[in-house]
């Protein structure tokens, strides 16, 4: 009997040893003491389970209450049982989950033509309705399964709770059917108990909260009118021939109708603006909502409008997604604790630093070299470290190699980082990530530009720790992908003594991809930022890099006359610093801005002096930027000398294989043809230009967006305005794509030109209106002409 009483202690759950401590109480007399047993047996499977004892073990206590009776008369048999029917009621509130109820019900459906039972595993994060579709999915197709509908509790992430033991769990079924497993089996026995004992069922298990596919496996029936619905945080890849539904946060409309389910559609129609603010602030994510809901309708006082401010303020949304049982911080704490637990492995140990690092480094996503550096480890350790963080979902792989969290789980993320990572700690992981981040950038720079003193302005420092770049075009793919998390750094370490030496690094050497691809918006906003920083810091060198890249930014946005004041200012700082060649560089850019605002008498003796000093020094790539300036500015007065000029020019590019002087060139060549009105000769330029830029696949996005502008121009004195509205449209695209708004509004200027003549008047008028939104702010000339357009067609 002290047997029996210790496999009790460990396995409360099983009936078969209920079973023989009772009977064995019952053969030595003593009755009440087995009355008792039965008596915590029943209560014990009530409440775990939400289930009642075996017809045997009834039968048992029915003899045990008749011990000592006189046998006047056969008992009656025992009611038959019922068939399980433990399903939690069905949910009321199901929104924006029609696609996978669909696919569920297909699956559930359609499986039933072949041979195994249709398993479907609906897995995410915690609180993102898992649980709801499976129970929504249960009710609607329980009437296909007439011998039961069981609903097992797996606690594979439940706070406090260790998961179900898979034979506990196949004990469980056994005697929710009616049945009771052989004594002394083997997994392996009871597993195939069960599976003879759902042969001839058409039963469907739903099995909640699974930790593994290994929890799950021993359930699975190998019969096709059997079905299982598994809800987990993880995939459960290993579970063969599943269908795997993954839960995503909700989209904004289903959102705002989870709200207004809750809260009523009369309060949430009253502010729109707050309530879609509300749903973004809650990410989506159903607990969120329901929380947020609950909260504001019983709270009638409370407007949408200050329950969306209390969610936006810094470090408090999660404490307001707390409302009872219901807490979005509890449910990610249950995920996150799972892999810090006592025993854990070293690869939980290593998700859970990952975790951390995500709050250190606020960053729209991150890569695998980047969490190395956080973690300071090897990128294959990072690497597993993440994959696990996507298992347990509390990390998303939003494209191969790159991560984002969930807006909340980035809250908890932050939290963890601030209470597990000591000051010192985060400060040398952020370091590392600038340093490394400041390296890839300057490698990248090391490919876009030649050999020459303004590489090694831009890249003074040692690389040693990027990945290697191979050629233009990888240098170019990383800077895109990055982009958006070059920018997060150097908005929010900017002014801050830790971050402010790795932006003065990182704004300099960004500029070659900047420019290449058109991004003036971000060249304009990182060059502030390294502007104040260099005045911080009182570094002049800095300075008047920032100011060079500055006025860049405003030339290709049409803002001369600011690009000639940067232009000035950082002129005086470069004489100052002694450099020679960057002066004349910065000369060089103040005679063109002073060309194109007209002061044409100003800006010639600029360039007749750099030519000279150019091929005094045998500098022979100036030699061509200066006589391309001179060509352009001698177009005035005799465009055929331009043509000449710009033809030494292509000669230099050619001789020195440099695709973006040729393209420069052409382009060049290709704009005074046509003010020679020889379009076909001007055609043959710009195509030429754009056959170098395909060949190269990538270059100078100014010179690209002009020489498309001028094909476009050269399309319509060629009256082929089928083909100069397509060239514009790609152009506009191109333009859209870059947050190009300065070429872009040329794009729709000569759209409206084109839609005049082929006599669209109102479309016309639609674009040259964006046009002028677009330049009205800009320097450049003509725009009198636009403004008359505009006046003469208005209706």
């Amino acid at each position: 009997m002290a047997t029996t009483t210790g496999l009790l202690k460990r396995y409360p759950l099983r009936e078969r040893s209920h079973e023989l401590l009772i009977s064995a109480l019952r053969d030595l007399g003593r009755t009440p003491e087995a009355l008792a047993a039965y008596a915590r047996l029943q209560a014990t499977l009530a409440e775990e389970l939400g289930t009642g004892p075996s017809s045997a073990m009834r039968t048992l206590h029915l003899e045990l209450l008749r011990e000592g009776e006189p046998d006047e008369s056969p008992a009656p048999p025992p009611p038959p049982p019922p068939r399980p029917a433990q399903l939690p009621p069905c949910p009321t509130l199901l929104l924006g989950r029609a696609p996978e109820l669909a696919a569920i019900g297909e699956r559930l459906t359609a499986e039933a033509r072949h041979g195994t039972s249709p398993v479907v595993v609906i897995s995410g994060m915690g609180g993102v309705g898992k649980t709801t579709l499976a129970l929504s999915a249960a009710h609607r197709w329980a009437s296909r399964y007439p011998d039961g509908q069981l609903f097992l509790r797996l606690h594979g992430s439940a706070a406090g709770l260790a998961p179900q033991d898979p034979l506990e769990l196949v004990d469980a079924v056994v005697r929710s059917l009616d049945a009771a497993l052989p004594l002394h089996r083997s997994p392996d026995e009871a597993e195939a108990f069960l599976r003879s004992l759902l042969a001839q069922k058409r039963v469907l298990l739903v099995l909640d909260d699974a930790r593994s596919a290994a929890q799950v496996r021993t359930l699975l029936p190998n019969n096709r009118r059997c079905a299982v619905i598994v809800t987990s945080r993880t995939r459960l890849a290993a579970i063969d021939d599943a269908a795997h539904v993954t839960l995503e946060p909700l989209a904004p409309r289903a959102s705002l109708e989870m709200l207004d389910a809750v809260v009523g559609a009369g309060t949430v129609a009253a502010e729109p603006e707050a309530a879609a603010r509300l749903a973004e602030l809650c990410g989506g994510l159903p607990l969120a909502l329901r929380i947020t809901a609950a909260r504001l309708a019983g709270r009638p006082s409370w407007s949408v409008s200050s329950v969306a401010e209390r969610l936006a303020a810094v470090n408090q949304r999660l404490d307001e997604l707390d409302l009872d049982d219901l807490s979005v911080r509890g449910t990610l704490a249950v995920t996150y604790q799972g892999l810090t637990r006592i025993g854990g492995g070293l690869r939980e140990q290593e998700a859970a630093q990952a975790f951390r690092c995500l709050g250190m480094l606020d960053l729209p996503m991150y890569s695998v070299p980047l969490m190395a550096r956080l973690m300071d480890t090897a990128e294959d350790r990072a690497r597993r470290a993440m994959d696990l963080l996507v298992d347990v979902a509390l990390l998303n792989e939003i494209s191969l190699g790159y991560y984002a969290p969930h807006d909340l789980v980035r809250d908890y993320a932050r939290e963890k980082a601030r209470e597990e990572n000591s000051q010192s700690q985060t400060s040398r992981a952020i370091g590392r990530a600038l340093q490394w981040y400041a390296a890839m950038v300057g490698r990248s720079a090391m490919t876009l530009l030649p050999e020459g003193p303004e590489r090694r302005r831009r890249v003074p420092y040692s690389c040693d720790g990027a990945t290697t770049v191979a050629d233009e075009q990888e240098a170019l793919a990383w800077c895109d992908k990055e982009l958006i998390n070059l920018m997060a750094v150097a908005n929010q370490h900017a002014r801050a003594p830790l971050g402010h030496e790795h932006v003065l690094r990182l704004a300099p050497a960004l500029f070659p991809y900047l420019q290449r691809r058109g991004r003036t918006l971000e060249l304009q906003r990182v060059n502030d930022m390294a502007l104040a920083a260099a005045r911080r810091a009182h570094n002049a060198a800095a300075k008047a890099q920032a100011l060079v890249d500055l006025a860049a930014s405003h030339f290709m946005r049409g803002r001369l006359e600011s690009a000639l004041s940067c232009t000035g200012d950082a002129a005086k700082l470069i004489r100052r610093l002694g450099d020679a060649a960057w002066e004349r560089k910065a000369l060089g850019n103040a005679g063109m801005l002073l060309q194109l605002l007209g002061r044409n008498s100003e800006s010639v003796p600029v360039f007749e002096r750099l030519l000279a000093l150019a091929r005094r020094e045998g500098d022979a790539q100036g030699e061509a930027v200066y006589l391309s300036r001179l060509g352009n500015l001698r177009e005035a007065d005799s465009t055929r000398l331009a043509i000449r000029l710009h033809r030494r020019s292509l000669d230099i590019g050619k001789r020195l294989e440099n695709p973006v002087l040729q393209q420069t060139a052409h382009w060049n060549i290709g704009y005074a043809h046509l003010s020679l009105n020889q379009p076909g000769a001007a055609l043959l330029h710009f195509e030429a230009g754009l056959r170098l830029l395909a060949q190269a696949g990538s270059g100078d996005w100014h010179v690209e967006s002009q020489t498309r502008l001028g094909v476009v121009r050269v399309l319509q004195h060629l009256d082929r305005y089928g083909p100069a509205e397509q060239s514009c449209k790609e152009l506009l695209d191109l333009a859209r794509s870059r947050d190009d708004t300065y070429t872009e509004g040329l794009a729709h200027w000569e759209y409206g030109n084109i839609c005049a003549t082929s006599r669209q008047p109102s479309e016309a008028l639609t674009h040259w209106k964006q046009a002028w939104d677009a330049l009205a702010d800009t320097d450049i000339q003509g725009l009198a002409d636009l403004e008359a357009l505009i006046v003469r067609h208005q209706p």
